[in-house]
């Protein structure tokens, strides 16, 4: 080990150039300095200096007055020199994330953190290689930049005065709920408490080519803010805020929800549900609003998504986060309700995202699943300048259609469903990938009128769960022959009652009768309510496109292990189960090209995937 440090150390700290370093050996020899130097001398090198890091180890190099009769052979066989190795110069690189790397767009927007925005810049060496960022900038050469769509941030205010807002703020879609005036200014404090609404919207709509921050992945939409979250809410406000101007705006960008704290469950209010409802069957003339939602950030907390009822509901577009690296993180929730990812930061030492900060100022600390979102939102906003004709569940067939599996491939959650989509607990269809969504969306043929079928559970027999879990087989034909058939899923939930006193040891599954697995709720050590599931809605998009006949396997597991004696001799109760399905009768039209196309990856653990049609 002594050996190994003394040649790194000597690369590094040595001579600096290959010529100088020719002759440069390192050799320990026993005896001390002055022993060291004769023996030196006496095979032909003079000592360079001593190194500090073990005994008797010197740096030598060769001695060229050394006449050679008076050299005596090699010191490679002197007893007195157990060791010696003659030094290579060896290339090394910096382990900075794309320190060494030089991304294709450099000298595309000369905004002073355009280079900072890593995750829409190209590092590829070779064109051939699976592209690794959002690709948005092929989509800015096509001319898309999101002109005419008009994004709104639901937040905790906006600086509509900010010198990389400014020229794109609309305050016909704007509106300050807490105050209740139109003006969505945030409120100003020392610790800048307010600063998350503007943090995201500069992520959209930041101005191109002013020399200021960096660019907005949608730089030529209108931005609107509405301030909700300065102060606690209500469920009226909240539906307010989501149906405000559904006659202008397009998208509703949303990097909140309930408490990421690992015990709070909570779902849309009965008025936020109509406005959730009224703006996909309203908004856009009719079309739908697309409301992206931010995952959550509590995965360190033990909390999961599955347990945000924002999130599971069929309306809204749950975004994940994904690290520079393209991994987990470590905040990240996690459920079988997300329908893509976006990055964000992951450890200490990874880049964050370059957006814009109050008081007119910029920023490259924006994190969390909140910045994994707006960049989410901005595509969008490219996908609807690209096609204003789509509808809201059209933006979700697209994102199942191209969203890629390559820059993610390094987790082990990816399964292949029955209608050979890759799908993820943690990252939904894959990172978003904004040229391929833009390019699909021009000629997109709107997929057929949705239906829903219901199906009730009459539960036989024993219902009581124990320390362990209980599977429940469900027989369907998918509505066959009735009104609400369905061919072709898109979301599948299932509403559960289940009782036991401690509602974070439920977790619970299902499979399709494709064999598709689906984690639907997870386990939640810090939920000690005991109130169970109650009423709960949990939805899966990891049985898109697959058909609904079959044989469906719900499994609910209790786990009371580390609760105590008491909760290990209690039992839990299955007191109603029903599965909704969502889809369509008819094959949507994209269909008739599957299996859709993905660029090649590794996948962990299992090696390389080269998927075509």
């Amino acid at each position: 080990m002594i050996f190994h440090l003394t040649a790194i150390l000597v690369v590094v700290t040595g001579m600096a150039s290959s010529k100088n370093q020719e002759d440069v050996w390192v050799a320990t020899i026993l005896g001390g300095r002055q022993e060291a130097q004769l023996l030196a001398t006496r095979y032909g090198f003079h000592i360079v200096k001593q190194l500090d890091i073990g005994e008797d180890i010197y740096v030598l190099k060769k001695d060229d007055r050394i006449p050679l009769f008076k050299r005596s052979g090699s010191i490679h066989k002197s007893k007195k020199v157990p060791w010696i190795e003659k030094q290579v110069p060896m290339k090394r690189e910096k382990r900075g994330i794309f320190s060494w790397l030089r991304s294709r767009y450099g000298r595309e927007f000369n905004d002073d953190l355009w280079g900072k925005e890593w995750y829409i810049q190209d590092y590829r060496s070779l064109s051939s290689l699976p592209v690794l960022d959002l690709n948005v900038v092929p989509c800015y050469r096509e001319g898309v930049t999101g002109k005419g769509v008009n994004v709104v941030v639901v937040d905790d205010g906006l600086e509509k005065d900010h010198v990389d807002l400014k020229p794109n703020y609309n305050p016909e879609i704007s509106y300050d709920f807490n105050d209740d005036d139109p003006d969505p200014t945030p409120r100003y404090d020392e610790k800048g408490s307010n600063s998350h609404g503007t943090k995201c919207a500069g992520e959209i709509a930041m101005v191109a080519n002013n020399k200021v921050c960096g660019v907005g992945i949608a730089y030529n939409a209108s931005i609107g803010g509405l301030r909700v979250l300065d102060g606690l809410t209500t469920d009226m406000v909240e539906a307010m805020a989501l149906s405000y101007r559904l006659d202008k705006v397009d998208i509703y960008s949303n990097s909140w929800g309930p408490s990421d704290d690992g015990i709070t469950m909570a779902k849309p209010g009965k008025l936020l549900q109509l406005a959730l409802e009224k703006g996909i069957t309203k908004g856009r003339n009719g079309k739908g609003v697309i409301y992206i939602f931010a995952s959550g950030n509590g995965k360190f907390k033990g909390d999961n998504c599955g347990a945000d009822g924002y999130i599971n509901s069929i309306y809204t577009v749950p975004i994940a986060s994904a690290s520079q690296k393209g991994r987990t993180v470590h905040y990240g929730e996690r459920c079988a309700a997300i329908m893509a990812t976006a990055y964000s930061s992951g450890g200490t030492r990874d880049e964050q995202v370059a957006t814009t900060n109050l008081n007119n100022t910029c920023t490259l600390r924006h994190t969390g699943t909140s910045a994994a979102a707006p960049l989410a939102a901005g595509i969008a906003a490219l996908v609807l300048e690209a096609n204003s004709n789509l509808t809201w569940r059209d933006f979700l067939h697209l994102i199942a259609w191209t969203s890629e599996v390559a820059p993610l491939a390094e987790n082990n959650a990816w399964v292949l469903n029955g209608f050979d989509f890759w799908v993820s607990v943690d990252f939904g269809f894959g990172l978003l990938n904004a040229h391929n969504l833009v390019r699909n969306a021009k000629n997109f043929v709107t997929v057929p009128s949705s239906r829903t079928c219901d199906v009730p559970l009459v539960l036989y027999g024993n219902r009581t769960i124990h320390k362990g879990s209980k599977n429940v087989e469900v027989v369907t034909d998918g509505c066959r022959g009735e009104t609400m058939e369905i061919n072709y899923l898109e979301h599948v939930q299932l509403l559960a009652s289940i009782s036991y006193p401690k509602r974070g040891s439920i977790s619970v599954y299902l499979e399709s009768p494709s064999g598709t697995p689906s984690i639907l709720m997870e386990e939640r050590p810090r939920d000690y309510a005991t109130s169970g599931l109650k009423d709960w809605t949990m939805t899966s998009v990891h049985f898109w496109g697959e058909s609904p006949a079959g044989i469906w396997t719900i499994s609910i597991k209790i786990n009371p292990e580390g609760v105590g004696n008491d909760f290990q001799k209690m039992a839990g109760s299955i007191n109603s189960l029903r599965l909704m399905f969502h889809g369509t009768k008819e094959m949507p039209h994209h269909y008739r090209n599957r299996p859709r196309n993905y660029a090649p990856f590794m996948l962990y653990p299992k090696g390389p995937v080269f998927w075509s049609n």
